[in-house]
């Protein structure tokens, strides 16, 4: 449901752009994108004083509402607050879903975050063709309405089945130390990584904001065929994360990272050369490859931290892996006027091996508790 949620303006953004203008679906975008990277880090940080469950329900209720509203005005303004109110509940999820299934399956750490990936995946692949049907049928704001229901359900359900872990007397310990100046050499190869990913992930967080645009606008598809390969982009995950978190259980993590990146790479520059009616050739195999990179690099995260500091070195990673969002938003979108539709996209997947020698650096002990 939070990928749902994280790829529905994405996939709304041509009717706000035939609304609103290209200048203003960006900026709607953009204000969702601000929120949603910049605060789980945040999250899992205030998930150790009012706690993981209450934080997780509430981030779906507040998007699901936020989205509700935005359909009920006109005003620009607004519609970009609401969007930014939204961006801010979807930012819980992350940090707090990862670090507590890491915890919970330390022995399997790799297969047990892809399969979670998984659970994202069947969200990226029925949203984005789901929310493209409605668009078609109904408009933008009925699809965002219809969108809201599932949100609020899913809030409840996390408040009254989810039952929270009693507080011991190691967590309130745990509670009142942070990570102490001495403990820096201990998270080196953490940032080493989180380095990394920030620059792996560009082609991922690229196509999650601009693929609709690219396929409708930039390529001439029609709306419901462009949702599909967004949908495409995505498909490969119900299988890819956990395959490769295993793989990686046994092979090691950073040679599965890295052979993960040079696929990525280049199915995404694939994408602006392939004919229409192949385009879903490599949009599938750069799923593939995304979703492995990410249920892999919690799994490497994992190994790297201690169990004490997760949420909050989870949180961190995620604000740093959806920060390029902030950027490639407008980049993307002011970059296609000027240049033409795939230059951005080719230029993400020359970026995106810079990432190669930041992975081979890192020194992967596992991590005590």
């Amino acid at each position: 449901m939070n990928h749902i949620y994280q790829l529905l303006l994405p996939v709304i953004a041509p009717a706000l752009t035939s609304e609103f203008g290209a200048f203003n679906a960006g900026i709607f975008v953009l204000t969702f994108a601000i929120s949603y990277s910049l605060l789980p880090a945040v999250s899992g940080y205030l998930s150790k004083y009012v706690g993981r469950r209450n934080l997780l329900a509430v981030g779906f209720v507040t998007s699901a509402i936020a989205f509700f509203v935005a359909t009920l005005t006109n005003n620009v303004v607004l519609i970009a607050a609401v969007f930014f109110v939204a961006g801010i509940g979807g930012s819980t999820y992350h940090p707090l879903g990862s670090s507590t299934l890491s915890e919970a399956y330390p022995l399997n750490r790799g297969r047990t975050l892809g399969l979670h990936q998984t659970g994202g995946a069947i969200g990226s692949v029925i949203g984005p063709y789901a929310a493209g049907l409605l668009l078609a049928g109904f408009g933008w704001r009925s699809t965002l309405a219809l969108f809201a229901i599932p949100g609020l359900v899913m809030g409840f359900a996390l408040w009254f089945l989810v039952v929270p872990r009693p507080q011991t007397i190691q967590d309130g310990r745990q509670r009142q130390n942070g990570i102490r100046f001495t403990d820096w050499k201990i998270y080196t190869p953490a940032f080493v990584f989180m380095a990394a990913a920030f620059f792996y992930v560009f082609g991922q967080r690229g196509m999650d904001n601009f693929a609709n645009q690219y396929f409708h606008i930039g390529r001439g598809i029609e709306i419901v065929e462009a949702s599909f390969l967004f949908s495409m982009l995505k498909v490969a995950g119900l299988f890819s994360a956990p395959i490769f978190g295993k793989l990686s259980d046994r092979v090691g993590r950073k040679i599965v990272l890295v052979s993960l990146v040079v696929v990525e790479s280049v199915s995404l520059f694939a994408i602006t050369v392939s004919p229409a009616i192949f385009l879903a050739v490599p949009c599938i195999v750069f799923g593939l490859a995304s979703f492995g990179l990410l249920g892999v690099g919690e799994a490497l995260l994992a190994d790297l931290i201690p169990e004490k500091h997760r949420p909050l070195m989870f949180g961190i990673n995620l604000t740093l892996s959806f920060l390029p969002q902030i950027f490639l938003v407008p980049f993307l979108f002011s970059l296609a006027g000027s240049s033409g539709y795939s230059s951005g996209l080719i230029l993400l997947s020359v970026l995106m091996p810079i990432s190669i020698p930041l992975l081979l650096m890192v020194k992967n002990k596992p991590s005590k508790p």
